[in-house]
């Protein structure tokens, strides 16, 4: 498991400060510190902020500087190298683990996992950004090529009012386990349900 050492709650407020308030134009600045417009260029390399980097590697339509491996109608689905930041990966395994194990659920690497992009009729039409992690790399596959993903493990990026907040969404068929949970930024479980359903219930509620 990752300490959290691995991340100084400076640096993470920092970055939200910098990035979360509007997420595309973050990405699109990780792109340019890159030096590179290719997308080859802008998805290998762009360590930001005193060698800290950003969240994710996107440009300013939230679009990754690489091919899907996978698409629908609805959703596209990118590896996570070159796609989201490494640390973000470790921070975001980390909280997955340790929600995981409240039901003694199996962990996960976070080695085999992938970005996710959902279409979006709302707002100005930027997809949902997500994460899946897999504890296998044949469990992935089963999921996003089969949609047959009876261990899932799914965050979906949720933003409010300048603040990013993640649900967690775990699942694990064989143990009739179904969980959901909002974490603020700074990994603390505020509500154990999707961040949009509990932010709706609790409109006047001020963010974290």
């Amino acid at each position: 498991m990752i300490s959290l050492k691995l991340l100084p709650r400076y640096w993470f407020s920092l970055l939200l400060v910098l990035v979360l308030s509007t997420l595309a134009p973050a990405a699109a600045l990780a792109a340019s510190d890159a030096g590179g417009s290719s997308p080859s260029s802008g998805a290998s390399s762009g360590r930001t902020f005193e060698g800290i980097e950003p969240l994710f590697y996107l440009d300013s339509k939230r679009r990754p500087y690489i091919e899907p491996f996978h698409k629908t109608d609805a959703e596209e689905f990118f590896i996570c190298r070159g796609t989201i930041g490494e640390w973000y990966r470790r921070l975001n395994t980390q909280d997955f683990n340790k929600l995981a194990a409240r039901d003694g659920l199996p962990e996960v690497s976070g080695s085999t996992c992938t970005l996710q992009l959902i279409s979006s009729q709302t707002g100005k039409k930027l997809p949902i950004i997500a994460i899946q992690m897999f504890p296998s790399s044949s469990a992935m596959r089963n999921c996003v090529l089969s949609n047959n993903c009876p261990e899932a493990r799914q965050i979906i990026v949720y933003l409010r009012k300048r603040t990013m907040y993640r649900s967690f969404i775990i699942s694990d068929a064989k143990k009739r386990v179904h969980r959901q949970y909002c974490l603020d930024n700074q990994s603390e479980v505020i509500a154990e349900t999707s961040c949009w359903k509990h932010f709706e219930e609790n409109a006047e509620e001020k963010p974290h």
